[in-house]
C-alpha cells in the first residue's frame, strides 16, 4: 500500500490556511496530523520555522494540486500562474531555443527569476546563453510541491532572484510503488500527448530511497491547423491580387518577388514578368510588398510551419538517505533528463542581387538591349531546397551528494548541511535545409540556379540546388560544479522567544559554450543566423540571516549576502522584513531589499558579428559645418556581440502585505510590491550609438572607431581593412547596461475550506496579480514609457479554483482569466478558459482521473489588426491546443 508523506500534507494544508498559498491538499484531519506540523525550511529563508510564521508571501502548489489539474509538465504547472504576469516563452517551433519552456515572474524577464530544485539554483540554459532555466527538463512525477516566492530574494539566494523564486521540491519519502499511464487528446489537430511514469520507494530504520522514471511525448501543432494562424489570402480588388499584410495572413513577400535596387518598384519574378505568371500552386499573388509600389509572388509560409514543436522526454530522479549515526545522515540526489525536439519552418527565404548581365534578369542587357540593363534584387523562397527542419537533443544531469544533521552546542542544537554538486547540460542541433549564400550567389551569376522556375527539373538547376544546400550544426554545453555549507539554529532568547539564525557559504564554477557551425560563423547562410559564444566564471558567496522576535506580536528578519564573481566583480545584497500580528486574525508583513542580476555569460562572451547598417554621422557633419538636413546617410561596418565590460543589473524592492484570517477556514492576503531595476542589459540602434558618441555618453564597451581629428573635424568612421580587426575598427555596438524598469502592482490570494458531514468537503482558492505600472526606459536619455495595458502587457490576470471531495471522489474546477491589452490599432480582448477534472480512488488500489482542459474550446485572443500571424496571437500568454480531454490511470503496489 502506498503512503503519502504526512508532513508534506500538513505543510501544504497549513500554508494554504495561514500564508494564503494557492493550494488545496486535504482538509485538516485534526489530531495526529495537526501535531505533525513542525519547524521546516520554507522558501524565502534558511531559518527553520513553522509555516504559519513565514514573513514573505509564498504560494505552494502541492502534489495533490498537480495531480488534480491534469497537466503533464512542470512548465504547464507554472505557466498558468497569475504571477507569470505576461506569460513566458513556450515551445515555439523553428527557433534557436529548441522547444524549451521558461518562466517570467512579474514580467521582468525569464532570466530574472531564480529557479531552484530542492533549494539549490538550477544553472541557466545554454540554449539561451542566459540565466533562464528550461523548466521542461524537470520530471513532474518526481515533484512533491512547488513553492513560489513573489518577493525579490537576492539576499537569500543571490543573483537573478529579482522577480522572485520558484523552488521545486522533489519527493523524498515514499513506501511502495506506483505506476501511471495517461495522455491528452485535444479536439483540435496536433498536441496529442502521452505519458508513462513509475515511482518506487523503500525505507528501513536507517535508510530511505525513492526512484522515479518518466516518459513524455507531445506532438506538434502546425500553423495550418488553426483558423487564426493558417495562411489566408482575401483580395478585395477585382484582379485577385491581395494587399500584403492587410489582405493576407501568414504570407511573406518572399516567394519570388523582384525589386529595383533603390526599392522604388516591385515586380514578380516570373517568365512573363507578370503577377499572372505566379504559379498559384506555389505562390500567392500580392500587391505592395514591404510597402513598395508594385506586385509580386508571395509565399504562404504558414501552410508549412509549426506553431509548437514536437517533444519527447525521458527523465529520472533518485533520492536516497542513510543515517550514519543518530542525528547525522548522508544523502544523494540525482536528476537525469533526455529531451528530443523537432521544429519546422517553411523553406529558407532571402535577398540576393541579380546582375544586369544575368540572362534571367528581365531588365538585363540581354533582355533590354545592350546598355539599357539594370541590376535588380530578388526576394526569393528556396522551395526546391525543401523545408527547414531543426532537430535538438538535450541531456541534463544533476548530482548532489551531501551530509546533514544536528550538532549539540550548549543549550541549543546547530543544524548543518554540507553538499557538493555536479551539473552538466549537453545539447546538439541539426538543421536542414539551409542555403550557402556565397555558393548560391555564384550559381545565380552563372545562370545555373533558375530562380525564375525554382521547381525546374533541369539537371543543371537540380545540381545547383544540391551544391547550394547546407546542413547546419550546433553544440551547446554547460558544466557547473557547486559546493556549499549552511548552518542554522537559535542563538539566545529574547522575552518573546529565541533568536533564529542561519549562515553559510557557497562556491561555484561554471563553463558555458555555444558553438555554431563555420557557415553561420562566417555569416554565409540564408535562412539562419547565429554567433558562437563561450564563457567561464567562478563565484563564491557568504550569507547570513537572523530572526528577532522583538515582541510576542512582532518578528524582524534581517538577511544579507555577499557574492564575488570572477568576471564582473562583486555585489552586496541586504534585506529586512517585518512580521507584525496586532490581532490573532490579522498579520501585517513588509520587506525592503536590494538585489542584482549577474551578466549572462552569453552577453559577455558572444563573438563579434559583422553587418553593414545605414546611419547618419551628424557629429562629423557638424564639425564640417554641414546642416543636419544636408547630412547624408551611409552604410557603416558594425559589429555586435558580447561585452566583457558589463556590470551587474541592480534592483531595489518593496513588499507590503496584510493577511486576514477571520475564521480558521478562511484566509485573505493582499500584497503590494514595487521593484526598481537599473542598468538592465540591452543594445542600441546605430543612430543612437552615434548620438551617444556625439554627447560623450557611450556606455562602456560600445566604441566608435574613427580616423584622426584634423583641424577640429573628427575623423571618418573606419573600416576593418589592411589587417586591422574589430574591435579596433568600425562601430562596436555590443550589449551594454542601458535600460531601467520599474514595476508596481498588487497580489490577492484567498482560500476557503468547508467540511460537511453529509455533502463532502469544499475548497476554494483565488490567485490574482495586477501590474499597475510597468515603466520602461530604454536608455538614460529616452522617455519613460508605461507599458501596462499595452500589447503583450495585460494589466492583470487571475485564477480561481473550486474543489469538492466526498469519499473516493473529487471534482476540480479551475478558471483562468487574462485581461485585455491593446496599443494603436492592435487589440487583444480579454481571454478566459475553464478546466474540469474528476478523480476517483478505486477499491483495487487504483486511481482514475479524467476531464478536459479548456472545456469551452476557447481560441486564444486574436488581434484582428495584426499584420501576419506572428502578431496575431500572443503565444506566451495563451494556450493553442483548444479543448483538451485527458485521462490517466495510476496503480499502487
Amino acid at each position: 500500500m502506498f503512503k503519502r508523506k504526512p508532513l508534506s500534507i500538513a505543510v501544504a494544508a497549513a500554508v494554504g490556511l495561514t500564508s494564503s498559498a494557492f493550494t488545496t491538499s486535504v482538509s485538516a484531519q485534526g489530531g495526529e496530523e495537526e501535531r505533525m506540523i513542525e519547524e521546516v525550511v520554507v522558501t524565502g529563508s534558511r531559518i527553520r520555522s513553522t509555516v504559519q510564521d513565514t514573513i514573505r508571501p509564498v504560494t505552494i502548489t502541492s502534489r495533490i494540486d498537480i495531480e488534480f489539474s491534469g497537466v503533464e509538465s512542470v512548465a504547464d504547472v507554472l505557466r498558468s500562474s497569475a504571477f507569470n504576469s505576461y506569460g513566458s516563452f513556450r515551445e515555439r517551433s523553428g527557433n534557436a531555443f529548441g522547444q524549451i519552456a521558461l518562466l517570467d515572474l512579474r514580467g521582468l524577464g525569464e532570466d530574472r527569476s531564480a529557479i531552484l530544485v530542492n533549494g539549490r539554483r538550477v544553472p541557466g540554459n545554454p540554449l539561451t546563453g542566459s540565466a533562464a532555466v528550461d523548466i521542461n527538463s524537470i520530471p513532474l512525477s518526481a515533484v512533491d510541491r512547488v513553492e513560489t516566492l513573489t518577493d525579490s530574494a537576492s539576499a537569500i539566494y543571490g543573483a537573478d532572484a529579482i522577480g522572485g523564486v520558484v523552488n521545486i521540491i522533489m519527493r523524498d519519502e515514499f513506501d511502495g510503488a506506483e505506476l501511471e499511464i495517461g495522455g491528452d487528446r485535444p479536439s483540435r489537430l496536433g498536441a496529442d500527448s502521452d505519458h508513462f511514469n513509475f515511482t518506487f520507494g523503500a525505507s528501513s530504520d536507517r535508510a530511505n530511497i525513492i526512484f522515479s522514471g518518466e516518459w513524455f511525448k507531445r506532438h506538434p501543432v502546425f500553423d495550418a491547423d488553426r483558423e487564426y494562424s493558417r495562411a489566408s489570402v482575401t483580395p478585395s480588388a477585382d484582379d485577385g491580387v491581395a494587399l500584403l499584410s492587410i489582405e493576407t495572413v501568414g504570407v511573406s513577400a518572399g516567394g519570388n518577388t523582384g525589386f529595383k535596387t533603390d526599392f522604388s518598384e516591385a515586380f514578380p519574378l516570373t517568365p512573363d514578368n507578370s503577377v499572372q505568371g505566379c504559379d498559384e500552386n506555389v505562390y500567392a499573388k500580392i500587391r505592395n510588398p514591404f510597402g513598395v509600389q508594385g506586385e509580386g509572388c508571395g509565399y504562404a509560409y504558414a501552410n508549412i510551419s509549426m506553431m509548437t514543436g514536437g517533444l519527447e522526454r525521458q527523465s529520472t530522479f533518485l533520492d536516497g538517505t542513510y543515517e550514519i549515526t543518530e542525528g547525522h545522515e548522508a544523502y544523494v540526489e540525482h536528476r537525469f533528463s533526455k529531451t528530443q525536439s523537432f521544429g519546422r519552418y517553411a523553406p529558407a527565404v532571402g535577398f540576393f542581387r541579380i546582375s544586369e548581365d544575368n540572362p534571367l534578369n528581365p531588365f538585363g542587357h540581354k533582355q533590354a538591349g545592350e546598355g539599357n540593363g539594370v541590376p535588380i534584387n530578388a526576394f526569393h523562397r528556396f522551395v526546391a531546397h525543401g523545408n527547414r527542419d531543426d532537430e535538438y537533443e538535450r541531456i541534463e544531469t544533476d548530482t548532489v551528494v551531501g551530509m546533514s544533521g544536528t550538532l549539540p552546542f550548549g543549550n541549543n542544537d546547530i543544524n548543518y548541511d554540507i553538499f557538493a554538486r555536479a551539473y552538466q547540460y549537453r545539447a546538439t542541433s541539426e538543421g536542414d535545409t539551409y542555403i550557402l549564400q556565397s555558393e548560391l550567389e555564384r550559381l545565380v551569376e552563372d545562370a545555373e540556379y533558375d530562380f525564375i522556375n525554382p521547381l525546374s527539373q533541369d539537371p543543371t538547376h537540380l545540381s545547383a540546388v544540391q551544391r547550394s544546400s547546407a546542413t547546419l550544426f550546433r553544440d551547446i554545453n554547460t558544466d557547473y560544479t557547486n559546493f556549499g555549507v549552511a548552518l542554522d539554529g537559535f542563538a539566545f532568547d529574547l522575552p518573546a522567544g529565541p533568536v533564529g539564525w542561519a549562515v553559510g557559504a557557497e562556491q561555484a564554477r561554471e563553463a558555458y559554450k555555444d558553438q555554431y557551425d563555420n557557415f553561420r560563423e562566417a555569416g554565409n547562410v540564408i535562412g539562419s543566423a547565429g554567433n558562437s559564444s563561450a564563457g567561464k566564471r567562478n563565484r563564491w558567496a557568504v550569507f547570513g540571516e537572523m530572526n528577532f522576535p522583538v515582541m510576542d506580536e512582532m518578528d524582524i528578519h534581517v538577511a544579507a549576502r555577499y557574492d564575488d564573481y570572477s568576471d564582473f566583480g562583486d555585489n552586496f545584497s541586504p534585506q529586512i522584513a517585518i512580521r507584525y500580528q496586532p490581532h490573532e486574525q490579522i498579520v501585517l508583513r513588509a520587506s525592503v531589499g536590494s538585489g542584482f542580476k549577474a551578466p549572462n555569460l552569453g552577453d559577455i562572451g558572444q563573438e563579434l558579428s559583422q553587418s553593414f547598417e545605414d546611419a547618419t554621422d551628424f557629429a562629423r557633419c557638424a564639425d564640417q559645418g554641414t546642416a543636419p538636413a544636408d547630412c547624408q546617410s551611409f552604410q557603416y561596418e558594425e559589429y555586435t556581440g558580447g561585452n566583457p565590460d558589463l556590470k551587474a543589473e541592480e534592483s531595489e524592492s518593496i513588499n507590503i502585505g496584510v493577511v486576514i484570517s477571520p475564521t480558521d477556514n478562511f484566509t485573505l492576503a493582499v500584497d503590494w510590491f514595487e521593484i526598481q531595476l537599473d542598468d538592465a542589459v540591452s543594445t542600441l540602434n546605430l543612430n543612437t550609438v552615434l548620438a551617444f558618441e556625439r554627447f560623450g555618453i557611450l556606455p562602456s564597451g560600445v566604441i566608435v572607431n574613427r580616423g584622426p581629428t584634423v583641424d577640429g573635424v573628427r575623423g571618418a568612421i573606419t573600416n576593418c581593412v589592411g589587417g586591422v580587426r574589430a574591435p579596433n575598427c568600425g562601430i562596436i555596438n555590443v550589449f551594454a547596461n542601458l535600460s531601467s524598469l520599474e514595476v508596481q502592482g498588487y497580489d490577492i490570494r484567498a482560500s476557503y475550506d468547508l467540511a460537511t458531514d453529509t455533502a463532502g468537503n469544499y475548497s476554494f482558492r483565488f490567485e490574482f496579480s495586477s501590474v499597475e505600472q510597468n515603466l520602461w526606459q530604454s536608455t538614460q536619455v529616452a522617455p519613460e514609457i508605461n507599458r501596462t495595458g499595452g500589447v503583450s502587457f495585460p494589466e492583470f490576470r487571475y485564477n480561481a479554483n473550486l474543489r469538492w471531495t466526498m469519499e473516493d471522489w473529487t471534482v476540480n474546477y479551475k478558471y483562468h482569466y487574462v485581461d485585455t491589452h491593446e496599443g494603436g490599432v492592435n487589440k487583444y480582448d480579454n481571454w478566459h478558459s475553464m478546466d474540469l477534472s474528476v478523480f476517483w480512488h478505486a477499491p483495487w488500489e487504483g486511481e482514475i482521473s479524467f476531464g478536459a482542459k479548456n472545456i469551452t474550446d476557447r481560441d486564444p485572443s486574436v488581434n484582428q489588426a495584426a499584420t501576419g500571424w506572428d502578431n496575431n496571437i500572443s503565444l506566451p500568454l495563451y494556450d493553442v491546443n483548444g479543448r483538451t480531454p485527458f485521462v490517466a490511470y495510476k496503480h499502487f503496489f
